[in-house]
């Protein structure tokens, strides 16, 4: 698929044509630099299949490094999740560019590898174990067939700073998960992957809401979305709709739900009217982690999207079923 050159300035789809993020959010690596103690890092994938919902990320914090991944059966209705956290003592690498490299953390628990190669497949390898709580998987990310653009975005922070994600949803994937030694087989006519990786500057105090899925609409189309709200609707929004490998760019959307009972279904709406999905849970990972320098405090259920979505050009794509995860987030970092 050829670059769309829609996109310009400060957000832009296809390659990441910078070699680092250093000279776009003006970092200074050095060890005594304060800002190496300030800058966010994570890279997230999740995989969505008929029968199975994984998640698993490397973050870095720079002061705290940690990752986690969970799978989700969804026809047993299990969840098994590993989440270790510690201060950066070497066990954690992070490149600095989301086209390639590595992102990798090792713990007495088990260890996480997220890779990333322009000329061939993102790779996920995870191997978490406790008594009654193992999780493996290995898995090679693709773009599907036609091709699939990923979206970048450069966007404006408190006090002069910035931030930089890439989005892309509607990928897909081929390998294997097993959870408690049940196997999953992934195929990639039925098996989506979403790729997040960011890397900024954020407020200590930040809370947002985030909803991500993938999957086949009505008439074949393939069909990919990542929308958030809370974080940056005073700059540039990252709100995405792909559909057949190709972004749209969508406005402000809104969330609906009920927090003290996130089991109900949610709304998620764009201001403009052109999003209007229902999302229903069918399991729920959930922490409140208070590390004194730390805090976080999440919902994320894993579920179904039903609903339309429509382009600014008028095409209306309407679908049900579709799998993916919701998300309130509070944290202190």
């Amino acid at each position: 698929m050829k670059n769309d050159d829609r996109f310009s300035g400060k957000e832009w789809s296809g390659p990441f044509h910078h070699p680092d993020t250093l000279a776009l959010l003006n970092l200074n690596p050095s060890f005594f630099n304060p800002d190496r103690f300030r800058e966010k890092r994570w890279c997230y994938v999740g995989i969505i299949h008929p029968d199975i919902i994984f998640g698993c990320a490397v973050i870095h914090l720079g002061y705290m490094a940690g990752s986690f991944a969970f799978g989700f059966d969804r026809k047993a209705s299990r969840m098994i999740e590993h989440a270790p956290v510690f201060f950066p003592l070497g066990q954690v690498s992070f490149d600095r560019n989301p086209d390639h490299g590595v992102a990798s953390y090792q713990s007495l628990r088990g260890r996480l590898c997220l890779t990333r190669d322009p000329k061939g497949p993102r790779t996920v390898q995870a191997n978490f174990y406790l008594p009654g709580r193992s999780l493996k998987a290995d898995i090679d990310i693709t773009d599907p067939e036609g091709g699939l653009l990923p979206m970048h975005f450069h966007m404006p922070m408190e006090k002069g700073r910035s931030a930089f994600t890439t989005k892309a949803a509607g990928l897909t994937a081929k390998g294997s998960i097993r959870l408690n030694g049940k196997a999953f087989d992934l195929e990639p006519e039925n098996t989506f992957a979403i790729f997040d990786w960011t890397n900024g500057f954020y407020p200590r105090r930040t809370s947002w809401n985030w909803a991500c899925g993938a999957g086949i609409a009505g008439g074949g189309t393939r069909i990919g979305f990542n929308f958030s709200s809370g974080v940056y609707e005073k700059g540039l929004l990252e709100n995405t709709l792909w559909i057949n490998g190709k972004p749209e760019k969508t406005g402000e959307t809104v969330f609906v739900y009920d927090p003290e009972n996130p089991s109900l279904p949610w709304r998620i709406n764009s201001r403009d009217g052109l999003i209007d999905l229902t999302f229903t849970p069918e399991g729920i990972r959930r922490a409140h982690d208070d590390l004194l320098i730390l805090k976080s405090f999440f919902i994320q259920p894993c579920g179904s999207f039903e609903g339309t979505v429509r382009t600014k050009d008028g095409l209306t794509v309407r679908f049900s079923g579709l799998g993916g995860v919701v998300e309130e987030h509070h944290a202190t970092w």
